[in-house]
């Protein structure tokens, strides 16, 4: 049958065209499909993208910064997509029309916004783009990742300006560092010589200490030596004043002497010419110059002890001039203390305001003082009398708690015991009754019912007990409620007490604490005054305080005992908490009696019950109600009696827990009397103070009073003082400048003394002269006169004398009103002389005063010296460790090299370095094991649809024959097409790493998907086909033959390993391009093995049927391709 198959292929020609186009059929589907996408990334330069720049440059770091035009510089260079420049309208236009894949702005900030990489909030470069991946998506993805490379270079290329700008600005510190370093260097030097001036300077210091100390010690004298020097002056102003007084006189002495003397020469000229006369006149001439030679004498020894006084009245003059130099120094001094003192008394002036409303406060807290201490007074007798008298009451009412609360846990006890017989006694009651609804005999009901009237006859008697017992118990319960309120009563009262205590010495120590002297000084203290005026203010004020402003708050405190309130307060506490326990075991009784009376009422109802049984046992159906009656009230009295037994129990148990603290409420309560009491007792004793206590507060209130009332005389004096320092410093100016005039007028006097020094001089020589002249005309008149004879030489040596007087005189006259303006300058130079003095005299304190003040100053300079070296030593110190480490900075950041290569590290530090674990040359190769296998999988469909597989070549072969001759022309065929398709595409372009594992890859799936798709055929003809392409269209999706399963839709990876396309993917990507192994192949193979091995049994076992069915004429498939057939 196999031959006779392949004779009908031969012989019919269209069947045999059809399996040789068949054959060809893979070859063809790889080669036009491969071919369209062999290379598409490579290509990728024909993808047109439009650049739109609308980027505008800056200026940055001095430099111009165009990102933008950089950027499509750049492009133009870069040949990785189709890129088009154009502008925004024409991106637009090109985009609707489908021109461009896509559209990539530089925006006009661009530039601008890389230049804000320095600057506070940075702004991001946006590069935008848009894309349309309705054209197409690979094109789109291409775009993205084009315009990602691109987003990159331009990030490069940012930084990499970045960095040079910061190199730039690291070579200009590195120079900084190196004029730093100098700079340090010279600072090191100067703190070199800064450290040897200090010492100087220390050391200069300490000399200007010694001496400001002697100065210090030497300037204690002073005041008494300028005091002998003021005394002196005005002893010499008033020598002055009287040589002044005396000048006019000398003056006209000096011209008579000088007219006289004239007169003399003339007359002893009258006399040379008349000597008949001459000895008359030579007696009077002798007289006369005797008198005159005499005044000479005395006026000679005048101007001698002027002369010798000179020197003394120089130094005065110069001791004056240094004097009034040191006060015109110390003048701004003494104006700056003024200044100070007026500032101090401003402070004070403006204080006094604050004073006074202190002192109103205090007036008025004093008054409320007054008040509280006299409220007090009568609340705490009143409050101690109702306290002692409401615990006297608690103590009576409590004494016999403990007794009570006995008597009460006997009761109770009772109760119990009561109850419990009830309990016992009412379930015989229960048991006769239930004998008697079971009996229902007459007579024996009569029996029954008196017993039973019997019991409950003792049972109702109990209950009669019970209740008196509980009733007693409740009148227990309303002394402990009147005990309750005494005691909130009485703790009410201690807690007015207490308030009233606090309240008043609250005021009394608010009242002392604002008028307390220490508070005035404090205020004194805080105006800014000097010393001197701050002790006078306080001692000014020093009576004004209420020295009894703290007496009241002392007294107060002894009234009341505070610690034994607070301990009267906490045993009411104690008590109260006793009292509660003793309610609520109260609550308990008062259930308990409620329940005993139902129990009664119930008792009594069964009694009653009882009674109606015995009297009317002849009427069995008024006996049947009546039991019923009698069993449904032994029921109730049962419930009652299990109540009762319970709420016994628990009023027993809180009875027993009670009856502890009965004894400590009763010691508490005692305690508590006795509180009250002493409590009592001290406000008594207390009491006789109180009068005391009112008067102290009355005298604060009567003192602060009259602080209030002196407080304007205060305000006015404070306000006068202000005014007087004012005064003074707008005196200040003036005392400056008298000062100041002062010492110049003294100055210019002490440049005048040599011309007086020396006119004196002068004058004392003239005066000399004019002694001897007259001297020598003394002793001519007396040899004339003795000597008359000789007169005529006489009187010629007379006339040459007189004539030599008459000179003398006449110069002595002519100098007379130089030496006359002289004294005049003297005596208003003493006065001035004299004021200065006076002056300074009363300066010598504050001089003295700043001596000290400069001594101790100097002392602390020389004190902190030591410190000041130090210093000086760690400042060289540390300059020169910063030279050192600046200079080895600067040396390290010029030696870090900045250059290009630099910047391009910076730009792109990291670049990747791919290396291939199995190469793929393009897309092409990627692709081609899944279209390889796809291929050869539609070559089996189409020729299971063209080929007539369910036809035989002879007839009476059996079913293996047919699946022999059936499998013979498929295996042919897909060895066929599997041969020639691996062989042309290699041809094509595929390059193959394992040419073995290639072809047999290529064989093994072409018979797989033969095998299955004939098994399909064959078992269900066209609907078999259509199954075999619904299996085609799931291997599309689930081979994972174009995108990796891990991002596959999870169905996809459920079937994945269950395809036979997915083995021979692996295969061939292993024969391919390699990196998958040799265990990938061989495992591949043997899944193809099995999927081939499955399909032929599958064929076999289906051609077996469907032979056995077409023998038995049970065929349900009709020849559905038959030409011409007419469809049924």
């Amino acid at each position: 049958m196999i031959r006779k198959e392949w004779k009908f292929i031969g012989k019919n020609r269209l069947i045999l065209i059809s399996v040789l186009a068949i054959i060809f059929i893979p070859f063809l589907y790889s080669i036009f499909f491969l071919k369209s996408v062999w290379d598409p990334y490579g290509d990728t330069k024909n993808l047109p993208v439009a650049v739109v720049n609308l980027d505008k440059s800056v200026d940055y770091q001095g430099k111009k910064l165009a990102v933008g035009d950089q950027m499509v510089s750049n492009l133009k260079k870069n040949h990785q997509l189709g890129w088009r420049f154009v502008s925004s309208e024409k991106a637009k236009e090109g985009m609707k029309d489908k021109k461009y894949y896509t559209v990539v702005t530089i925006p006009e900030d661009f530039s601008a916004n890389a230049a804000t990489l320095t600057d506070k909030n940075p702004k991001k470069m946006q590069l935008k783009y848009s894309t349309n991946a309705s054209l197409n998506y690979i094109g789109k993805v291409i775009s993205d990742v084009g315009t990602e490379k691109l987003n990159a270079e331009v990030r490069q290329q940012v930084t990499k300006s970045y960095a040079t700008a910061m190199f730039d600005q690291v070579k200009k510190a590195g120079k900084g560092f190196n004029d730093a370093a100098t700079g340090a260097k010279k600072l090191k030097d100067g703190a070199v010589q800064l450290n040897d001036g200090t010492k100087q300077y220390t050391a200069g210091v300490t000399q200007i200490h010694d001496g400001l100390a002697t100065m210090a010690v030497k300037v204690a004298d002073l005041p008494a030596g300028v005091q002998k020097l003021t005394d002196g002056s005005s002893q010499l102003a008033a020598g002055l004043d009287q040589l002044n007084g005396k000048t006019g006189e000398l003056a006209s002495g000096v011209s008579q002497l000088a007219n006289g003397s004239g007169q003399v020469t003339s007359g002893i000229g009258t006399l040379q010419s008349k000597l008949s006369s001459m000895p008359s006149a030579v007696s009077q001439l002798a007289n006369g110059s005797g008198k005159v030679t005499q005044g000479l004498g005395v006026l000679n020894n005048g101007i001698q002890q002027f002369s010798d006084k000179t020197g003394a009245l120089v130094t005065g003059v110069t001791q004056l001039k240094n004097g009034l130099y040191q006060l015109d120094v110390k003048v701004p001094q003494y104006t700056n203390g003024v200044y100070q003192l007026n500032s101090g008394i401003q402070q004070l002036n403006g204080q006094t305001g604050q004073l006074v409303g202190g002192i109103q406060q205090l007036s008025n807290g004093a008054g409320q003082l007054n008040a509280g201490v006299k409220a007090y007074t009568s609340q705490v007798a009143g409050g101690t009398a109702a306290l002692k008298s409401g615990v006297a009451d608690l103590a009576n009412n409590t004494a016999s708690l403990p007794t009570s609360i006995m008597d009460l846990k006997k009761a109770v006890d009772s109760v119990s015991t009561g109850s419990s017989q009830l309990y016992a006694a009412n379930g015989k009651v229960s048991a006769g009754l239930q004998q008697v609804s079971d009996q229902l005999n007459a007579s024996d009901i009569t029996k029954q019912a008196s017993a039973l009237k019997g019991e409950l006859g003792s049972i109702n008697s109990q209950l009669s007990a019970l209740s008196s017992a509980i009733s007693s118990d409740a009148s227990g319960s309303s002394s402990t409620a009147s005990i309750s309120g005494q005691l909130a009563k009485i703790k009410g009262d201690v807690g007015a007490l207490a308030t009233a205590t606090t309240k008043t010495t609250t005021q009394t120590g608010s009242a002392s604490s604002g008028v307390s002297q220490a508070s005035i000084n404090a205020k004194i203290d805080g105006a800014g005054l000097s010393p001197e005026d701050a002790a006078k203010a306080k001692a000014a004020l020093a009576g004004v305080a209420g020295t009894g402003a703290s007496q009241p708050a002392t007294t107060t405190s002894e009234k009341v005992d505070t610690g034994k309130i607070a301990s009267i307060q906490s045993e009411i506490s104690t008590v109260e908490g006793q009292i509660s326990k003793l309610n609520s075991l109260s609550a308990k009784q008062a259930s308990l009696n409620e329940k005993v009376s139902n129990l009664t009422g119930s008792f009594q109802k069964l009694a009653s019950s009882a009674s109606a049984l015995s009297s009317n046992s002849g009427d069995m159906t008024q006996l049947a109600a009546t039991i019923k009656t009698l069993a449904k009230g032994s029921q109730d009295v049962t419930d009652n009696l299990k109540v009762l037994s319970t709420g016994a129990g628990q009023v027993s148990t809180g009875v027993d827990k009670f009856s502890g603290s009965a004894a400590k409420l009763a010691d508490g309560v005692s305690a508590l009397n006795n509180g009250a009491s002493a409590l009592a007792d001290q406000t008594d004793k207390n009491s006789k103070n109180v009068a005391k206590l009112v008067e102290g507060s009355q005298s604060l209130s009567d003192g602060t009073a009259l602080l209030n009332s002196q407080t304007p005389k205060l305000t006015t004096g404070v306000g006068q003082l202000a005014a007087g320092g004012s005064r003074l410093v707008a005196n200040n100016a003036q005392l400056n400048s008298g000062v100041h005039q002062l010492y110049s007028g003294v100055a210019a006097q002490s440049s005048q003394m040599p011309v007086l020094v020396s006119g004196v001089h002068m004058l004392l020589s003239g005066s000399n002269q004019l002694l001897g002249g007259s001297s020598q005309v003394t002793g001519g008149l007396n040899q004339l006169n003795s000597a008359v004879a000789a007169m005529p030489a006489g009187i010629n040596k007379l006339y040459n004398g007189s004539s030599q007087v008459t000179g003398g005189l006449n110069t002595l006259n002519s100098q007379v009103p130089m030496l006359a303006s002289g004294v005049q300058k003297l005596d208003s130079g003493s006065h001035d002389l004299n004021a200065g003095l006076n002056t300074l005299n009363g300066s010598t304190g504050e001089l003295v005063s700043g001596v000290n003040q400069l001594n101790d100053g100097a002392a602390k300079l020389d004190a902190n010296s030591a410190q000041l070296l130090d210093g000086s030593k760690q400042l060289s110190d540390g300059n020169g460790t910063l030279a050192s480490a600046l200079s080895d900075g600067a040396k390290e950041v010029n030696s870090t090299p900045l250059t290009d290569k630099t910047a391009d590290m910076f730009a792109a530090p990291a670049s990747l370095k791919h290396s291939d674990y199995s190469y793929v040359p393009n897309y092409g190769h990627a692709l081609a094991p899944y279209v390889l296998s796809l291929a050869l999988y539609v070559g089996a469909i189409v020729f299971n649809f063209a080929y007539p597989i369910r036809k035989v070549s002879e007839r009476g072969g059996t079913a293996t024959d047919w699946f022999l001759s059936k499998v013979s022309v498929g295996t042919v065929v897909a060895i066929a097409m599997a041969l020639i398709e691996a062989t042309i595409m290699m041809m094509a372009g595929i390059h193959v790493d394992h040419v073995g594992q290639y072809y047999i890859t290529a064989i093994m799936i072409a018979l797989t998907s033969m095998y299955i798709v004939m098994f399909l055929s064959m078992a269900f003809d066209n609907p078999g086909r259509f199954v075999a392409m619904l299996l085609l269209m799931l291997q599309l999706g689930g081979s994972g033959g174009t995108f990796p399963m891990e991002v596959t839709n999870h169905f996809y990876n459920v079937i994945h390993p269950f395809l036979p396309l997915t083995y021979s993917i692996l295969s061939f990507r292993q024969a391919i391009t390699s990196g998958l192994g040799s265990i990938t192949f061989a495992q591949s193979m043997w899944a193809l093995l099995v999927f081939s091995v499955i399909a032929l049994a599958l064929l076999w076992f289906s051609m077996v049927r469907l032979q056995k069915r077409h023998l038995e004429g049970k065929s349900q498939l009709d020849d559905n391709q038959k030409l011409q057939e007419v469809e049924r």
